[in-house]
């Protein structure tokens, strides 16, 4: 059985596809297979009692999704949307949800074998939202880790499954 085990754990390394996207100064990964579509920002309607990082509700093709503010999420200073602000939509565990991201950049092959642990100086609040470090080219991304940020349990009062 170990056997098995081992060699479960050398097929798991390669390659996967990930989003990149800036929230200020800083790249984000999130894996793109989780990634519904990218849209342009709209503003989202706000529901009484929601955490201060839900910007609301929007409707998605009939479908009511609750959309994050990254940057609020993170604790960095909100910014008012610009050009290239948008919303990232993405599944996570059969429900739908929307991420308002400053912009996004590109999709980038991410060496899953390369994936660093978040680092200890991360505070325990932030180290939860993150899945680990990578260093892809001249950078480095944080990969995200989603169920964590999108706080499934809070949040599926406010949206419905996909």
């Amino acid at each position: 059985m170990q056997t098995t085990q081992q060699e479960t754990i050398h097929t798991d390394t390669g390659t996967e596809k990930y989003l990149v996207f800036q929230i200020g100064s800083e790249s984000y990964g999130m894996p793109l297979l989780q990634v519904q579509e990218i849209r342009s920002y709209t503003p989202a309607t706000r529901v009484p009692g929601a955490p201060p990082y839900v910007l609301g509700v929007i409707n998605l093709r009939g479908n009511i999704i609750a959309v994050l503010d990254a940057r609020t999420r993170f604790g960095i200073e909100p910014v008012p949307e610009e050009e290239n602000t948008v919303i990232i939509v993405a599944q996570i565990e059969g429900k739908t949800f929307g991420l308002r991201v400053d912009s996004v950049s590109d999709v980038v092959d991410v060496d899953i074998g390369q994936i660093q642990p978040p680092p200890p100086i991360a505070s325990e609040e932030a180290q939860r939202f993150l899945s680990g470090l990578v260093q892809v080219g001249d950078r480095v991304l944080i990969l995200l880790n989603l169920p964590e940020i999108f706080d499934l349990n809070a949040l599926s009062q406010f949206t419905q499954a996909a």
